[in-house]
């Protein structure tokens, strides 16, 4: 089918030599304006093609089920972290140190934090590679609450998230270009889709299922299982221990990532927005090492749209959709955007989008887990 072109503990990285053997524990203290406006004033969801309209591209969509009167039931939750159980080999693992800033109310740094983490290497051709950095799963509390964000963020349930590699960054365009001229699993791949050229920067204008044949080539390729993430790994590895709206503090800036900062979200100064995106990992990391969560681009994930978090959230798993047809067509989306405003770069941000659609603010990361296979989400009682 033709797309629709429209503290609480340091985790530290062991690695012997002999066997490089992760023994994990946790320390995560932790015109372009109108191509995706959030509504920080009205506190509606972030949203908006390039015409500003919502990012489910107009189409009129049912209102579902209404929301049943309890919450997903709480997962059990892990005494210690939980490293990652994907197998890979000790040649492409590596220590990762790195520096995560902590800003006050007012966007002020007041604290610098060193952390190390594992870094897997994945070799795509001579100078192309991808990076991924090893995320220890805990439990966590997602969401947001209806009084700080929109509807569909909520309720906050208690989420249980198993260990993963994710990408350190987006997947930038010299890697899609590299995948996209790889054999085909399902279907072809343009090569060349981004509208922001740069081999460094995020690929845009993706659709999902461009993104999941990206992600089904690594596997047939490597032999390793890559995937898109799924709503909780996302929202867990944004917040990286936090539990505000945003992974650095209570506010964000335009010196940590890559959205539009002329309308500041609190206490915070105001500065030029970008209108653009910008080369991936050019900015701060979170506590787990990750660029670009609260901007560049937004992010596609595995999980089907639903209006609510459910039960699938909150043990981790990718929610899928019960809706019969174009209904349940759409798929997740994260993250905010260099278009974006701060209220629509916040870690509880959801939207939606039709799985073959794209926006020229959207792109993608891979994860490499053993869980939850490389594809369409799998579940039950994901619609709640």
């Amino acid at each position: 089918m033709t797309p629709h072109r429209t503290d609480h503990r340091l985790w530290r990285a062991g690695l012997a030599l002999s066997a490089f053997l992760v023994i994990a524990a946790l320390d995560a203290g932790a015109s372009a304006a109108a191509q995706e406006r959030s509504t920080s004033v009205g506190g509606r969801p972030a949203g908006g093609d390039e015409a500003g309209k919502p990012v489910s591209g107009g189409r009129k969509r049912g209102g579902g089920k209404p929301a049943r009167p309890t919450g997903p039931t709480e997962p059990p939750c892990p005494a210690s972290p939980l490293a990652p159980t994907v197998s890979l080999p000790s040649e492409q693992l590596s220590a990762f140190a790195f520096e995560t800033p902590r800003l006050d109310a007012q966007g002020n740094i007041v604290e610098t934090l060193k952390k190390e983490t594992v870094r897997f290497t994945e070799i795509l051709s001579d100078g192309i590679a991808l990076e991924l950095v090893a995320v220890p799963g805990e439990c966590f509390t997602m969401g947001a609450s209806k009084d700080n964000a929109g509807e569909n963020e909520g309720p906050p349930i208690r989420s249980r998230v198993l260990g993963f590699y994710m990408g350190r960054t987006e997947v930038t365009q010299a890697q899609w270009r590299i995948v996209a001229g790889w054999p085909k699993v399902e279907r072809d791949l343009p090569p060349e889709p981004s509208k922001h050229k740069g081999d460094n920067l995020p690929v845009d204008s993706v659709t999902w299922d461009e993104a999941v044949e990206f992600c089904r080539r690594l596997t047939k390729k490597t032999g390793r299982p890559y995937r898109l993430p799924t709503e909780a790994e996302w929202e867990y590895a944004c917040r990286a221990g936090a539990t505000g709206m945003f992974s650095y503090g209570p506010v964000l800036t335009a010196r940590l990532e890559n959205y539009d900062s002329s309308l500041p979200y609190g206490d915070e100064p105001a500065a030029p927005a970008r209108k653009q995106p910008t080369p991936v990992g050019s900015l701060a990391v979170n506590a787990f090492g990750l660029a670009d969560m609260h901007g560049n681009v937004r992010e596609w994930c595995l999980d089907d749209y639903t209006p609510r978090l459910t039960s699938a959230h909150a043990y981790g798993r990718p929610a899928r959709n019960q809706r019969a047809g174009e209904e349940g067509q759409s798929r997740a989306i994260r993250g905010g955007s260099w278009a974006a405003l701060p209220d629509g770069c916040r870690c509880s941000i959801r939207d939606s989008l039709h799985r073959e659609d794209f926006l020229t603010i959207l792109g993608f990361r891979v994860v490499l887990s053993d869980h939850y296979g490389d594809g369409q989400p799998t579940g039950d009682n994901d619609e709640e």
